[in-house]
């Protein structure tokens, strides 16, 4: 009797525990929820010479983002606004576009899908409650990585 009494109390305590873990962690979805100030994008040419790689970052110049954003529908946007309910309202100097969002990948990968059907996948570098850096791959003239950095 007074084993089982402490086997039950030892199973109530982890279950607590768990349960108490479980609500004090916020998942990426509700973090990503709210507003973000774009800030800045950077673009990383990669070159290749016989099998090795440098890679050069800088910050991108407007004509780059302009050719880059070609292929995005967002490039223009300088707030986006993440709302629970899967939308994603992006919003530039003079326009405002609605699309819808989910997280794939365990919360590694941004997936936003348009109207059209056309879908962009984002990696999802770093998410924390000031800061969101995306990054995705271009094939725009040289071959490189662009990275969004958002803040609150």
């Amino acid at each position: 009797m007074k084993f089982l009494a402490s086997y039950s109390l030892t199973v109530f305590s982890i279950f607590s525990g768990l349960i108490w873990m479980r609500q004090s962690v916020i998942s990426p979805e509700e973090q990503l929820i709210g507003v973000w100030n774009e800030q800045s994008w950077e673009y990383e040419k990669v070159y290749s010479r016989n099998d090795q790689r440098a890679i050069a970052s800088d910050t991108v110049s407007q004509s780059v983002k302009d050719q880059l954003g070609k292929h995005l529908v967002i490039h223009s946007a300088e707030t986006w606004r993440f709302t629970p309910d899967g939308q994603l309202i992006l919003t530039g100097l003079d326009t405002v576009k609605t699309v819808r969002w989910k997280l794939k990948g365990r919360g590694r990968i941004l997936q936003l899908e348009y109207s059209n059907q056309k879908i962009e996948n984002y990696n999802l570098t770093e998410l924390t409650n000031n800061k969101m850096v995306l990054n995705f791959d271009s094939d725009v003239q040289v071959r490189g990585i662009a990275k969004l950095i958002f803040n609150r």
